[in-house]
């Protein structure tokens, strides 16, 4: 075990929660004489890269506290209101939605991925969220050595990327819910015009 503290800069972390696509801290920094406390979002790029925005501090820890309580807030009702507007489908898919591999690790491309729902955040939780039409990454290929895994979210469209170990396999057609099949044809197209319009330079 380790009691190596997690910082922001020369901020300690006293509190993190991420909700949607933003994570809340509240920060601490005991030799800022001017402002103790401060609370800010935290995002990162590809998981890797970090970064702090709208920063707000003060020495009054109770102040900073309702701050951090209200953006947390905030961060809920965006995510109730980003489900609303897209009709995102809530249930959850479970291995019975997969096809049975036994003990082969098949090849990903061209394929829809299954994400294991343990593996997202409790928000994020649902099928809209669990489903990526694979296109490379070293973890994409057959007995792959590497585990990064590119692509795009069926119900959405938009770029995604996960880790190998998180796929619990490949969707079975026969028990895709109706609205993969236009999501898979809706990215083929894209792709498809993407590279044909590469062929024209």
């Amino acid at each position: 075990m380790t009691d190596e503290k997690r910082k922001i800069g020369d901020w300690e972390v006293l509190q993190g929660i991420h909700v949607g696509d933003k994570e809340v801290v509240l920060l601490y920094d005991p030799h800022n004489a001017e402002t103790t406390y401060a609370v800010c979002y935290y995002q990162t790029t590809l998981g890797l890269v970090g970064g702090a925005t709208e920063g707000v501090g003060s020495n009054d820890y109770l102040e900073m506290m309702e701050v951090f309580l209200q953006r947390v807030q905030g961060q809920i009702a965006q995510v109730r209101a980003d489900r609303e507007r897209t009709d995102e489908p809530q249930e959850t898919l479970g291995k019975e939605y997969c096809l049975p591999l036994g003990g082969e690790e098949p090849d990903l491309h061209g394929r829809v991925a299954v994400i294991r729902p343990e593996t997202l955040r409790p928000e994020y939780r649902n099928a809209a969220n669990q489903l990526i039409y694979v296109a490379g990454g070293f973890g994409a290929s057959a007995n792959a050595r590497g585990s990064a895994v590119f692509g795009n979210n069926v119900f959405s469209g938009e770029s995604a990327k996960c880790r190998r170990q998180d796929i619990m396999g490949i969707l079975d057609p026969a028990q895709a819910p109706d609205w993969v099949k236009p999501g898979v044809e809706a990215i083929r197209a894209k792709q498809k015009a993407k590279e044909d319009k590469s062929h024209e330079r």
